[in-house]
Formats: C-alpha cells, structure tokens, sequence
C-alpha cells in the first residue's frame, strides 16, 4: 500500500514539475475572439475561437526569456477554429503569449 501511494505521489510530483505559468495578453480590437490557451505534454497550444461572421486574422507571439520569440500568423474562418502550438527547447518557467485580431484581408 505505501508502495502505491509513493508511486501516485511521484507522478503527481513528475506531472506537475512540467506545469509553468502562462500569461496572456489578448488584443482583440473589439472582434468576438476567444483565445483559451492549454499545455499538452510539453507544447502550449493556444486555441482561438472565431464567433464573427467574418475571416480574422491574428498574430500570436510566444515569448520565453532567452529564447526567440516564435511568431504565428493564422486566419480564422466565421465560426470556426485556429490553433498555435509552441514547443519550447528549454525549461520554461514563465511564458508570454501575445495575441493581436483584427478582421482579415482576405475575408472581404
């Protein structure tokens, strides 16, 4: 039984050594946008969420100390969905991501 529960203890403790505070910062220009970031294994995946009935376009930036920023550009169709994925080559203490909307060019 204290075999078991040390096991569980150490993979709690694994799982949540690869946890890291994420800060977002989300520019929306007054577009109806969700950006709902997740980390999956050892990516952060941002998921933006287009409830306009128009195409955007969004910037997202994901800054990570001393590494370069890594730079997405998607466009969103009406309705539908875009992700960003970033996977750090360093441990990660603190992440930024940066995220800029507005409709899109190609919409029109």
């Amino acid at each position: 039984m204290r075999y078991a529960a040390a096991i569980v203890g150490f993979l709690f403790l694994a799982a949540k050594a690869h946890a890291y505070q994420t800060d977002l910062r989300f520019e929306s220009r007054g577009l109806d946008v969700e950006a709902i970031p997740s980390l999956i294994e050892n990516a952060t995946v941002l998921r933006l969420i287009n409830h306009e009935d128009t195409v955007v376009r969004c910037d997202v930036v994901f800054r990570n100390g001393p590494e370069l920023s890594r730079k997405r550009k998607i466009n969103i169709k009406a309705g539908d969905t875009g992700i960003a994925r970033f996977s750090p080559s360093r441990e990660v203490i603190r992440l930024q991501i940066d995220v800029e909307c507005w409709p899109s060019e190609a919409g029109r």
